[in-house]
């Protein structure tokens, strides 16, 4: 399934939650030959703003031969060395600096994007510039551990956002060192890390915009009898999405497949071990709380690029729903999708009117 290029980046905003920083870049007017042009464009975007407005900086430990003293004398090493001879000691001392992880995963990333042969020249050209800029930054080899180190505050949150964006592109990039060529893969056809994002995209989408209260509850087999030991081995029901008020809960299972209906002889239909999979997560959950809470629906809610579809059942009295938000449309069609999909206003109105 793919999802247009400029969408992959309104869903990774939403999935990170940073919307607010990702609409700082215009995306919306822009073709872009891949994902990597996209990403490109964003990073190269988001160091500029940081270069025009100042790097971050923190203190960090120097170890020096200098004249006289600073910080913190260490005797051992200029008694090893006889600086002493040359008016000199060997001292550690705090100072101001470039140098820090933040800055150097950024370096690290626009030197990677360098290297991919595909890379949109104008972008090449911004990334190599950029890159040059950064001179008094360490080079390092970026690693997943590197992203650790980062600490992140108030007043250095932009970074959080680039951090992510630097993040997807290293996962995705298939560096070649003996070459010095980088190759960047399309996860738009992987259905697994699609998967991963459109479910945090909804999740995060309702937080920000609807008055649900939004968790992702585990769910206990109701009534489970057993051994201890025979239990440990009872697989419980992660939710991807629950959302309550007074008035409702619905839980949410996202799907992200190429084909999210089960196309047969004689038509599609809804996947039977979706089916089974959300009316266990209903039934269980109903039998597990209070009876004057509402009654849960569940639904099956598939990404799709061919148009929506929306199903309802009633299956031993319980509320399914299976429908889906076309991820191909321009993206506030997106967003006024899903909101009117969640409140149900929709819905409501075209059945209303037939």
């Amino acid at each position: 399934m793919k999802v247009p290029v400029r969408n992959i980046y309104y869903l990774l905003c939403y999935a990170w939650d940073h919307i607010g920083e990702g609409e700082t870049v215009d995306v919306g007017s822009d073709e872009f030959g891949g994902l990597v042009d996209l990403f490109a464009k964003v990073l190269n975007e988001g160091v500029a703003r940081l270069v025009s407005r100042g790097l971050d900086r923190d203190y960090l430990t120097a170890h020096q031969d200098i004249r006289g003293l600073k910080g913190k004398l260490d005797l051992a090493t200029t008694m090893k060395r006889n600086l002493l001879l040359n008016g000199k000691t060997h001292c550690a001392f705090d100072e101001l600096s470039y140098d820090v992880p933040q800055n150097r995963i950024l370096k690290a990333t626009l030197h990677s994007l360098t290297l991919v042969a595909g890379l949109d020249p104008d972008e090449r050209r911004r990334t190599e510039y950029l890159y040059r800029k950064l001179d008094a930054v360490s080079d390092v080899r970026l690693t997943a551990s590197l992203f650790r180190t980062v600490r992140i505050h108030r007043n250095n949150r932009f970074y959080s956002f680039l951090l992510h964006l630097c993040r997807i592109i290293h996962e995705n990039l298939l560096v070649n060192e003996e070459e010095g060529t980088a190759q960047f893969r399309d996860f738009r056809e992987d259905d697994l890390q699609m998967g991963l994002v459109f479910q945090q995209f909804v999740k995060t989408f309702c937080e920000r915009e609807t008055a649900y209260r939004v968790s992702a509850p585990r769910i206990d087999w109701f009534g489970a009898e057993g051994s201890e030991t025979d239990l440990r081995h009872l697989s419980g029901m992660q939710t991807d999405i629950m959302l309550q008020s007074p008035e409702r809960t619905i839980i949410v299972d996202t799907k992200f497949y190429k084909n999210p209906l089960n196309t047969r002889f004689d038509g599609e239909r809804v996947h039977s071990n979706h089916l089974y999979q959300i009316f266990a997560y209903v039934t269980n959950w109903a039998a597990a709380v209070p009876s004057h809470d509402p009654e849960p629906e569940g639904w099956l809610l598939y990404a799709a690029v061919d148009g929506n579809f929306d199903y309802r059942f009633e299956l031993v009295r319980r509320r399914i729903r299976a429908c889906s938000i076309d991820l191909s449309q321009e993206w506030r069609e997106i967003e006024t999708d899903l909101r009117e999909l969640v409140d149900g206003g929709r819905i409501e109105s075209e059945r209303g009117a037939t």
